[in-house]
């Protein structure tokens, strides 16, 4: 342990690293004091003493994957994939820094083991250290920009402008001969069904050529939509031009009857997202009422002497959430979908403060910044369907922060839109969760959510012809970014 921080002799601590190297797998061992100097060194012992160049990254959190890294070396400064972990040992601070260099041969190795047709680490879009299974033709020039050889994904390992990826690639060869493959089969049987069809008209009587032609035609209206097409064969004895005849009729049955239930299984589909979209627009507000009634009980248990100011802005709140669940259940009601935007001119910021004194007016905990521009200009748009996608955000938003931190709204006017910003100081969002954060019935809250109210917040937004962007916050939560036009909703 003492030669890891320094202890010892030079040769102690060099020898200490390079024993715990592993070809193949552990390529750089390397250890720096509190001040970065090298304590030790596996792959390069004439570095002990020196500054590490690196040591500005290892100040950072490491991560949960290892990053690239140049590495210098005897020979220059070498690719490599780094992990690191700081502690104190003996008493002395410590950095620990492992990893494996990125040539081609351990390029080569990580492709055969991964099993692809190619590997390749790019620091730039012209700049890649490409392998590739033999007999293979690897793709020259900007491999970044895409190859019609290859179907390639692109992997971020690390950090910077442009961020160093890993290109892993399948061939595309065996797909395109099995297509080439397909289309040289089918023009072959187009071909000899033509000339088979040639050769019956020829050969045969019109007795097979009017049920022929028959059964196009009621061919033609069943492809054009006409479920009801069918054919009697215009009276053939032929046994083979009956049974072809009495096939298309069953095939026509059996297309209008999945038909039918295809529209039925969509009328389904249709209701029982209605349905919980119901569920979760009358579950929303009960939130807040909730709340608002405990911020009641609490001034009137403390006799605060601005009861009646609280007693009268919860009220309100509460009559405002009271009326949307009656107007939301009225538009269900009436119409079983969303109801239709109403427009009309609306000030966002005073919609923004109602929705946060709903959700924070009782929580000290939670702290409010306002970064409103002066003299915003109203927007048109439904004021209930847009103060359903504002509490949306801001409940998201406080719950994300476990109703403990800073919300930060912000509010400008841009291109004839206004901008709402609502920003968290909660985990954030991971980047393979935001494609999905849109979609109905996807929900992080488990059993707490219905995956209903961003999908529904979306929605709304689309048809007032905005915009709904995530992004991540400055204090590393999250940031939902929301333009609605002023002018409101087209058509």
């Amino acid at each position: 342990g003492a030669r890891a921080h320094g202890a010892g002799r030079a040769a102690a601590r060099y020898l200490w690293s390079a024993g715990r190297l592993d070809p193949g797998r552990v390529d750089l061992l390397k250890v720096l004091d509190a001040d970065d100097l090298i304590l030790s060194s596996g792959h390069w012992p004439a570095s002990l003493g020196a500054l590490d160049p690196a040591a500005g990254r290892y100040r950072e959190p490491p991560g949960d994957r290892p990053l690239l890294v140049r590495e210098p070396t005897p020979r220059g400064a070498a690719p490599s994939l780094q992990r690191w972990a700081s502690g104190r040992w003996g008493g002395a601070a410590i950095t620990a820094v492992v990893g494996r260099f990125l040539d081609t041969g351990a390029l080569e190795e990580m492709r055969a083991r991964l099993a692809v047709d190619l590997l390749a680490l790019c620091t730039g879009p012209d700049s890649c250290l490409v392998t590739a299974r033999s007999g293979l033709q690897v793709p020259e020039g900007r491999l970044l920009d895409g190859t019609h050889l290859f179907a390639l994904r692109v992997l971020e390992v690390g950090s910077g402008d442009p961020a160093p990826t890993l290109v892993v690639g399948l061939d595309r060869g065996p797909i395109e001969q099995i297509r080439s493959g397909i289309r040289r089969r089918a023009v072959g049987i187009g071909a000899v069904i033509a000339l088979l069809a040639l050769g019956i008209g020829l050969l045969l009587s019109r007795g097979i050529v009017r049920p022929v032609e028959a059964l196009a035609t009621a061919s033609g209206r069943l492809a054009g939509g006409d479920l009801e097409a069918r054919t009697d064969g215009t009276g053939s004895r032929i046994t083979e031009v009956e049974e072809l005849v009495d096939a298309f009729n069953g095939m026509a049955g059996d297309i209008q009857r999945s038909q039918v239930r295809l529209v039925q299984a969509e009328r389904v589909a249709a209701w029982r997202e209605i349905a919980r979209g119901l569920a979760h627009e009358l579950k929303n507000p009960l939130t807040p009422i909730l709340g608002a009634m405990d911020v009641i009980r609490k001034a009137r248990r403390l006799d605060r002497p601005d009861f009646d100011d609280i007693l009268a802005e919860q009220a309100g709140a509460v009559v405002d959430e009271v009326m949307r669940l009656k107007k939301l259940s009225d538009s269900f009601a009436e119409f079983a979908r969303l109801p239709a935007p109403v427009p009309e001119p609306l000030d966002l910021a005073q919609l923004v403060d109602g929705a946060v004194a709903l959700y924070t007016g009782g929580d000290e905990a939670v702290q409010v910044e306002r970064c409103y521009a002066p003299a915003l200009p109203t927007v048109l748009a439904d004021r209930s369907q847009v103060q359903t996608v504002v509490t949306n955000l801001v409940k998201n938003a406080v719950e994300a922060m476990d109703h403990e931190g800073t919300l930060t709204l912000g509010l400008e006017a841009t291109d004839g839109a206004v901008e709402l910003r609502v920003e968290d100081t909660g985990p954030g969002i991971p980047p393979e969760v935001r494609e999905k954060l849109f979609t109905p019935y996807f929900t992080t809250k488990g059993s707490r959510g219905t995956g209903l109210g961003l999908a529904m917040t979306h929605r709304i937004v689309l048809e007032h012809g905005g915009s709904i962007e995530v992004d991540d916050a400055p204090g590393g939560g999250a940031a939902f970014v929301i333009r609605l036009p002023v002018s409101g909703p087209e058509g």
